[in-house]
């Protein structure tokens, strides 16, 4: 003898209406209305009311906005920080190993010096201000050079008789000058195809 197992009217009809309440939630989660997500919501609350359960799984292709994966950054410096245009043009000044004349304008002084731009090099953060820092010394830091590579937003060049780079502040104000002291064919052709890389001028 076959028993046959008929299921109650009411177990159907609750789950065609939780169908249609999750459709209805997971429409107005998309929708900007603030009434079609309300809809939603009590089509959901109906349904426990009729008792079945909702599992509390999260719905597949939805990310979650409270903790949000952090974007990856690319070429970065010894503090995990994205090198900028001035660093990276500053580094082939230090990476020719040329001599340069050094001058630094300040409010008030203006410091001349004539060294390479190493042979040490090292990007930091400032413990006081919290900028970054690009730091050029000699092995026994009688010499050190510290640039502040984010109030740099313009450097210009200029290859006349003399061949200098000038580095200013976003109103033009003069951060420093680097002038080529080496006057020699290879040393002038060097900073002529630095110019020829990046133009007469550039723009953070």
């Amino acid at each position: 003898v076959k028993s046959v197992i008929t299921l109650p009217q009411q177990t159907t009809t609750t789950v065609d209406m939780m169908k249609t309440a999750l459709f209805t939630f997971i429409g107005a989660i998309f929708s900007p209305s603030v009434g079609a997500f309300h809809t939603g919501f009590k089509s959901i609350n109906s349904g426990v009311a009729s008792g079945l359960s909702i599992p509390r799984t999260p719905l597949v292709g939805v990310k979650s906005l409270h903790n949000p994966t952090p974007l990856s950054s690319s070429s970065s410096d010894d503090n995990g920080e994205n090198s900028s245009t001035a660093e990276s043009i500053l580094d082939e000044f230090h990476q020719s190993n040329l001599t340069f004349r050094i001058v630094v304008i300040g409010n008030g002084a203006i410091l001349e010096t004539t060294s390479k731009l190493g042979p040490t090099s090292k990007s930091s953060i400032s413990p006081k201000s919290g900028e970054r820092l690009l730091t050029f010394a000699s092995e026994d830091k009688s010499f050190e050079f510290h640039v502040k590579v984010d109030q740099v937003c313009k450097i210009a060049f200029v290859a006349a008789k003399r061949r200098v780079a000038r580095f200013l502040t976003e109103n033009g104000t003069p951060i420093c000058s680097l002038i080529l002291v080496d006057s020699s064919d290879e040393a002038e052709g060097w900073f002529d195809a630095l110019v020829e890389k990046h133009g007469n001028e550039v723009l953070m």
